[in-house]
């Protein structure tokens, strides 16, 4: 298994884990409904956990407001098909994720775009202005190689190992089986660590 030495929980890429939205429910079936009201409240009780795993999809904010805005045009549309036997987080996971898919698919970013951006992470080392700057450094170079992933194992990566998903989460928020997730992980998982090595290796030139 392929590894990618980065201090990825000190990156801020907390993992954003919806609960099992039980609580949610009935908001849930009365927005099926056609309750506009009880999608309001849904849309403001899941709106930030929405936001977070887009941003850890797509890597921007330049778009997010677009994107977390279309997401819920998607789920508007998606929730006649939400039955009570399924879990909403997946659900809405799902939609996410072909959000972010297409997104992704339509607007390729450039690398050097990326290493230009400060992640969010850094400010939780303000008092340790080198641990902060090694934190930065660790956050671009994973950005950068996201970036540079097949959109799908991109998703697959983000939801496995940075939003703490269950290959069988992943596969029904993507319609796929568990062995394709697992396949995609491990294909993204070695393509990440090439890169990033390939970024180390570049940086450690540079300071030589």
């Amino acid at each position: 298994m392929y590894a990618v030495a980065l201090p990825l929980p000190e990156l801020a890429l907390a993992r954003v884990r919806m609960s099992d939205a039980d609580p949610l429910l009935p908001l849930v079936e009365a927005a099926r409904d056609g309750d506009l009201a009880a999608f309001d409240a849904l849309y403001r009780r899941t709106r930030s956990e929405v936001h977070a795993v887009l941003y850890r999809l797509v890597g921007s904010n330049a778009d997010m407001e677009d994107l977390v805005q279309e997401a819920y045009v998607q789920l508007l549309k998606a929730l006649k098909g939400f039955r009570r036997e399924a879990r909403f987080s997946t659900f809405l996971y799902r939609v996410c994720a072909n959000v972010g898919l297409m997104h992704l698919r339509s607007q390729r970013r450039r690398p050097e775009d990326l290493v230009a951006e400060v992640p969010e992470s850094a400010s939780g080392h303000a008092g340790d202005p080198e641990r902060a700057a090694q934190v930065a450094a660790a956050a671009r170079m994973l950005q950068v190689a996201l970036d540079q992933l097949d959109p799908k194992k991109r998703v697959t990566f983000v939801y496995h190992d940075l939003l703490d998903m269950k290959p069988e989460e992943i596969a029904l928020a993507l319609d796929t089986s568990p062995n394709t997730v697992r396949s995609r992980l491990n294909r993204a998982r070695a393509e990440v660590a090439d890169i990033v090595a390939k970024l180390k290796k570049g940086t450690s030139d540079v300071a030589a």
